[in-house]
């Protein structure tokens, strides 16, 4: 299993933060490693309950299905439904920083479940990270 947590600051608020990353369809507008993603169902909020994404790891691509859980606008977290890799969990959590910042953590646990060496599954797992919450950033504060 590979995987971390990290923090990065955004400067914007928690509310702004929840509703990019629940703007599933746009992910590959700001995400560089997502090609595909696909709203499967709803819940009663109309946001994203199974939500289907394929992804470019740079060793090979993956494809999978999660499904998201809320707790408005500090936390979003998933579960692993199925797909290309073994599993995967994770959660985003926003913390404001006074008026006009949010402490954006972003943690994941990956068992790719295809021969990787535990080293390069370790380096994708940070990098992805480093590239999630850089992206998110980015796109928030455009």
């Amino acid at each position: 299993m590979a995987g971390g947590e990290r923090t990065e600051r955004v400067a914007a608020s928690p509310e702004a933060c929840f509703a990019l990353l629940l703007d599933f369809e746009r992910y590959r507008t700001w995400q560089s490693t997502v090609r595909r993603c696909v709203v499967l169902e709803r819940d009663d909020a109309g946001r994203g309950r199974v939500v289907e994404t394929e992804i470019d790891l740079k060793v090979r691509r993956a494809r999978y299905v999660l499904r998201y859980h809320y707790d408005p606008p500090r936390r979003i977290w998933w579960d692993y439904v199925e797909g290309d890799v073994r599993s995967i969990s994770g959660e985003y959590r926003f913390d404001p920083v006074g008026e006009d910042a949010t402490d954006v953590t972003y943690a994941v646990d990956v068992e790719l479940g295809f021969a990787v060496p535990g080293r390069v599954a370790r380096a994708v797992a940070e990098r992805s990270l480093a590239t999630a919450l850089r992206e998110l950033r980015v796109a928030l504060e455009a």
